[in-house]
């Protein structure tokens, strides 16, 4: 057992016998990276005013220190290797996916009334006809992304300022400035202050160019390669019409779409009599970090601060749409990360507290 990030609930009403429900889970968060545990560069007002209000639960275990298998526990309630999501976790070329035959929390609420959606990772499997899918598990809708953004890897991170798609994820593809012209020495100070371990830096004169690190170049194993496939897609629908809607995902508007759809969700099943449960699975903080417009360059955390600042401020819009609602009182709110800080990629990894 492995212990994770945090958990926090809070409950406006105990009285209500069927309240909604609103699962936030972060991805390889530390409970040691929020502010409200004392990270001194963290920005996270809205996760640290969740904690502060609701109940902490300082002694919440994972069932496991890998994805796909916690994700199965959480949404199973059992041990992973019942279901046989162990010990390591599902690719984008896997076969396989969480047994249809398991019953997860989406589908006892659906068939006890809720209307159920997902907006986010997955990570349980997609297969040969989708049928692994989170519509195939209880969601009446899915909105997501169907394992990390790292399979395959990413080519842009980072939303770019001087005004191009975005800003690469790792180096060994073709280079481009990081530091555009007109910032100046002291954000590529602290870039490499902030990466010191991970990043390639050099600059001449008021540009620089950063280039993240693939794992096994980091490590030194392997030279830096050519430019790696984009496919990572992008999922909506419901189990009758599923489509993928962008191939490859963009990660520089992805938290705003996810947000968008969250929130919709939200505004329109409030205005049902049947209560619901939304489960938003964040990509956050996963590597590659990466954040989209607003947030580059705006955290003294670095590229690490930026993404968790972005997952904070989805958070944020969340939750205000419960109380533009009008359900605070009747919707319980749960915040969990899945399976604690990924440690071994050291500053874009999280923390794992004292």
């Amino acid at each position: 057992m492995r212990r994770a990030a945090l958990l926090c609930a809070t409950l406006g009403a105990a009285a209500s016998a069927r309240p909604n429900i609103l699962m936030l889970y972060a991805d390889d968060l530390g409970w040691g990276d929020l502010g409200v545990y004392g990270h001194p560069t963290s920005e996270t007002p809205h996760i640290d005013q969740l904690a502060r209000e609701g109940v902490q639960m300082m002694d919440m275990y994972s069932s496991s220190p890998v994805c796909s298998p916690s994700r199965a526990g959480l949404l199973t309630g059992r041990y992973q290797m019942r279901s046989g999501i162990w010990p390591g976790v599902f690719f984008a070329d896997s076969s396989g996916g969480l047994p249809l035959n398991e019953t997860t929390l989406a589908t006892l609420l659906r068939d006890d009334g809720y209307n159920t959606a997902m907006v986010g990772k997955w990570h349980l499997g997609v297969g040969a006809q989708w049928e692994f899918l989170p519509t195939n598990h209880g969601f009446n809708e899915w909105f997501g992304i169907p394992y990390s953004h790292d399979m395959p890897d990413p080519d842009k991170c980072f939303f770019d300022p001087a005004g191009s798609p975005g800003l690469q994820c790792y180096p060994g593809t073709s280079p481009e400035p990081w530091v555009t012209e007109g910032v100046g020495q002291s954000q590529a100070d602290e870039v490499r202050a902030t990466h010191e371990e991970d990043a390639v830096l050099s600059f001449e004169g008021a540009t620089s160019e950063y280039y993240y690190m693939h794992d096994l170049e980091a490590q030194g194993l392997v030279e830096p390669t050519a430019a790696r496939p984009v496919q990572i897609p992008l999922f909506n629908g419901t189990a009758k019409d599923m489509r993928i809607i962008s191939q490859p995902a963009n990660l520089t508007t992805l938290d705003s779409q996810y947000t968008d759809m969250a929130v919709a969700f939200i505004k329109r099943a409030s205005k049902e009599a049947a209560p619901w449960l939304l489960y938003y699975a964040f990509q956050h903080t996963h590597h590659p970090n990466y954040a989209g417009e607003g947030f580059f360059f705006e955290s003294a955390r670095g590229m690490f601060g930026d993404s968790l600042a972005a997952m904070d401020w989805s958070v944020g819009q969340v939750l205000q749409a419960v109380r533009d609602a009008g359900v605070e009182d009747s919707t319980f709110v749960y915040f969990g990360a899945d399976n604690g800080p990924s440690l071994q990629r050291l500053q874009r990894g999280g923390d794992a507290g004292p």
